[in-house]
């Protein structure tokens, strides 16, 4: 029975880095860790022999105990969980292919060199940033500095040049898409709805199923490409990766109002503030990276402005990236919402940012030391700055408190011009935001409404619900202790704990909850006898991917089933589906949808040799002809199975576990085929 082993490298709840060791097969999950730590913030597990700030401050400690060279992929669900990656690809022994979505790859380049310019750049001393030319390198991880109260800033461990060649090495694949990274162990991504290419990875192996739920949202109001649910009902096995902190929020809505409603509520209530102060004629700094919810913001901002016929006032991105992330919108279509996917085909863009920037009113400036020397038009100033820049948020606010105090007499009895601005946050990381606020608020009001897409430990316990054939649901300790304790009684598998460099390992057992095929016997058993009720006496049987009724009756009853049988797997065709030889396990194929007429038992023994089973096209022993037949035999772990394909196909097997996978891959061959 084979058995996967899970161990957290990362002790932080947002960022996650996950050893996992599947038989001989090792494989990573994410590679995130925080950039920057405020406050009094403490990892979720602490160390009796580490403090926060060291375990912050060099996670080299935690990565040199793994192996690298024994790794065999890595799996990265979405751009933010990519920040080590550069140092493990290039400063480790690991050599195995990566895999990412195009937009995670695209966007995750995007927020490295973000990153790397706000810290080895000295984004606090308002340096220009410079695009591909190299920064200074550090071999170490270890080297955090204080950039402001409350915040300590982490040195990055790769330079630019480590960036670019770390994306040199990642797969592009799709959604769905299956890949094959090592023998007999396959991988595909489903859409985790939580930013643009989010997905959450399942790994089969030998017919066994673990999905690993990344970062995942349930709204379907912002422009992501919704969640995809089947990650959970497919799997046997989910590894749940972070939540949403309630001790973090203090608005209770969060648990009790639906997510789309929350999520719009509070976009509307940031972006009414927002056009109650362009109606003054005032100036508004957003604070928010140049990409996700910040896209949607300003899309709803722009509209009511020109809806109400408002003057538009003059976007302005300062980020050294934000020119590429928010045009990504507009290029990666298709891994957008419903919504957004069928503006592909109007005249208009899926977003309003190709209609500004034409009518000149979206501007992108790498840093403060270019806006200086830059000419943007008159008008009012919407500034769109990132939590991580300081440097910018100071400048800004200085610098219109300063415009303030210098204003006539009669903007200040108006409140308009330059007497008054605003300042929006919505960013969900409450530790983050806090930081910003208690800096910011001592001389300005703000206005922060938190917008959190991130799963609550409630919307898990509904996801739950869903997992029809989980055996084993694997959540970190911080997430665990805020599920009801009756969790576990009200549904059918085993609910665990992980924790920061613990191991936990569970036995990927035989799926057990499989579709019940009863009315159908009974169906075709009494028809034949005009009964339309009746009372059936028989045994359920586990066969095959089905519960299948087996029919007790008397021996007149079972010899006329029986020829019955015999007469109708003599009339049909090579395309139809026979039932098994061995009474004792009676295989329901169901392959009637499948054309079986092309398939030869030496194709069919190459197609599942190269899905990973040890299968080849051997003689038929039992067949006593001078010119035997071919027939093809599988050998597993769990047993042996013999498909015969002469006379109508067979299945036979020595095991239930061996009719299981032998089925499931039988089917998939057959479907690709």
């Amino acid at each position: 029975m084979p058995s996967i082993c899970v161990i957290p490298f990362s002790p932080f709840e947002r960022h996650h880095l996950l050893l996992c060791e599947l038989e001989d097969t090792m494989f990573i999950v994410d590679c995130g860790w925080p950039t920057e730590i405020y406050g009094d913030k403490q990892p979720v597990a602490n160390s009796k022999t580490q403090t926060a700030k060291s375990l912050f401050a060099n996670p080299r400690d935690a990565l040199s105990s793994i192996n690298w060279s024994r790794v065999d992929f890595i799996l990265v669900s979405n751009y933010e969980q990519m920040t080590l990656l550069p140092y493990i690809t290039e400063y480790t022994e690991f050599t195995g292919p990566i895999y990412a979505t195009e937009p995670t790859k695209a966007y995750g380049k995007c927020v490295l060199e973000e990153g790397l310019w706000v810290t080895d750049s000295g984004l606090q001393r308002s340096s220009s940033y410079t695009g591909s030319a190299s920064v200074a390198s550090t071999s170490t991880l270890a080297g955090d500095r204080p950039s402001e109260e409350g915040q300590t800033t982490h040195t990055m461990p790769y330079t630019q040049q480590d960036i670019i060649a770390a994306m040199e090495k990642i797969n592009d694949v799709r959604l769905n898409e299956i890949v094959a990274p090592v023998p007999f162990v396959q991988v595909y991504a489903r859409s985790s709805g939580y930013c643009i290419g989010g997905a959450n990875w399942t790994v089969a192996y030998k017919g066994h199923r673990t999905a690993f739920i990344s970062t995942s949202a349930f709204a379907t109001c912002l422009h992501p490409q919704e969640w995809d649910g089947s990650v959970l009902s497919e799997a046997q096995a989910i590894v749940f990766c972070d939540a949403v902190d309630p001790a973090e929020s203090e608005d209770s809505e969060i648990n009790t109002v639906p997510q789309n409603v929350q999520i719009s509520q509070r976009i509307n209530q940031l972006c009414s503030t927002a056009i109650s102060t362009l109606k003054q004629r005032s100036r508004v700094l957003l604070i928010g990276e140049p990409y996700g919810v910040t896209q949607d913001i300003l899309q709803v901002i722009a509209e009511n402005a020109m809806s109400m016929n408002l003057p538009l006032p003059q976007f302005i991105f300062i980020s050294p990236v934000a020119e590429h992330t928010v045009q990504y919108g507009n290029i990666m279509g298709e891994w957008l919402c419903a919504a957004k996917q069928a503006m592909l085909y109007l005249p208009e863009y899926p977003f309003v940012d190709k209609d500004l920037r034409q009518k000149g009113h979206l501007h992108f400036v790498r840093s403060l030391s270019e806006l200086a020397i830059r000419s943007i038009p008159q008008g009012i100033w919407f500034v769109i700055a990132s939590p991580r820049d300081t440097a910018t948020i100071n400048h800004f606010i200085r610098q219109w408190q300063q415009d303030a105090k210098q204003c006539g007499g009669a903007d200040m009895v108006a409140g308009t011009g330059a007497s008054k601005f605003s300042v929006l946050l919505y960013d969900d990381d409450v530790a983050r935001a806090q930081s910003i606020v208690n800096r910011i608020s001592a001389t300005n009001e703000v206005t922060y409404v938190p917008v959190s897409q991130r799963l609550t430990h409630h919307a898990i316990e509904q996801c739950l619900a869903g997992a029809t054939r989980a055996q084993h649901v694997l959540v970190p300790s911080h997430i665990y202790s805020r599920l009801p304790p009756s969790i576990s009684n009200n549904l059918d598998f085993k609910l665990l704990e992980y924790s920061y460099l613990q191991a936990t390992e569970i036995d990927l057992d035989t799926d057990r909850h499989l579709p019940l095929n009863i009315q159908k016997e009974m169906t075709q058993q009494l028809k034949r006898t005009g009964k339309q009720h009746a009372v059936v006496s028989g045994q359920l049987l586990l066969a095959a991917g089905e519960i299948r009724l087996e029919r007790i009756d008397d021996s007149s009853t079972a010899d006329s089933s029986s020829q019955d049988a015999e007469t109708k797997a003599k009339s049909k065709p090579d395309t139809q589906v026979a039932e098994a030889v061995r009474p004792s396990i009676r295989m329901a194929a169901n392959l009637d949808n499948y054309d079986l007429s092309a398939w030869t038992p030496e194709r069919l023994a190459s197609e599942l040799g190269d899905i990973g089973l040890n299968a080849a096209a051997v003689d038929d022993t039992t067949d006593a002809s001078s010119n035997k037949k071919k027939l093809v035999r599988i050998t597993i772990p769990s047993g042996t199975a013999t498909i015969r394909m002469h006379g109508g196909w067979t299945v036979d097997c020595t095991s239930v576990n061996t009719q299981w996978v032998v089925l499931d891959s039988l089917r998939q061959v057959l479907k690709a085929g």
